[in-house]
């Protein structure tokens, strides 16, 4: 094959193939669970029931979808029938988390004056668990959780496309934590 005619097929195929793995990613909303993420295509959605450490089971939701770097995890609690126990769900949700390995980092964050904990994990097959936990002031716990290889890089799109949304579907962000005003 002449490289004249070589060199525009090769070019062609490189920004297909961009444009493909560009499309994989996609923000996902889910209204009735009042949050937005970015997700490597259509999560897949199953039913769940987290149980507190003391004894009450909560209804929940566990979102996934995977890509060739990694799994991506979103988890929802209702905590409406437990707001006494929406104190602790943080640290019991953090818990779960510090478990799957060898915590190299563990901080408390703020995402969008939302309380969180923000853990990584290296986990005992030889991958970085990234987790985000946080509670809305609608008594909703959300574990964001994103699996990948040590050695890629972190999955910064999962992280930082989360946000928690009110019942119109408008991101919630307060001035302040603990804080009732929102910015608009």
């Amino acid at each position: 094959m002449n490289l004249k005619h070589f060199l525009p097929v090769a070019a062609l195929t490189l920004v297909l193939s961009g444009a493909a793995i560009a499309q994989e990613w996609a923000e996902f909303v889910d209204r009735t669970d009042h949050f937005t993420v970015n997700f490597p295509g259509d999560p897949q959605k199953t039913d769940t029931t987290f149980k507190t450490d003391k004894g009450a089971s909560l209804p929940g939701h566990i979102y996934k979808a995977s890509d060739r770097r990694g799994t991506y995890v979103m988890t929802v609690v209702d905590y409406k029938t437990a707001p006494d126990q929406i104190g602790a769900a943080i640290e019991e949700a953090s818990k779960l988390v510090r478990a799957k390995g060898k915590v190299t980092y563990d901080g408390t964050g703020m995402l969008d004056n939302h309380k969180s904990q923000r853990i990584t994990i290296e986990t005992p097959n030889g991958r970085r668990l990234l987790a985000e936990i946080l509670i809305s002031a609608e008594n909703r716990l959300y574990i964001s959780e994103a699996d990948t290889a040590l050695n890629a890089p972190p999955p910064a799109q999962y992280q930082a496309s989360l946000q928690v949304l009110d019942d119109d579907g408008v991101r919630i962000r307060y001035k302040a934590v603990g804080s009732a005003e929102r910015v608009r």
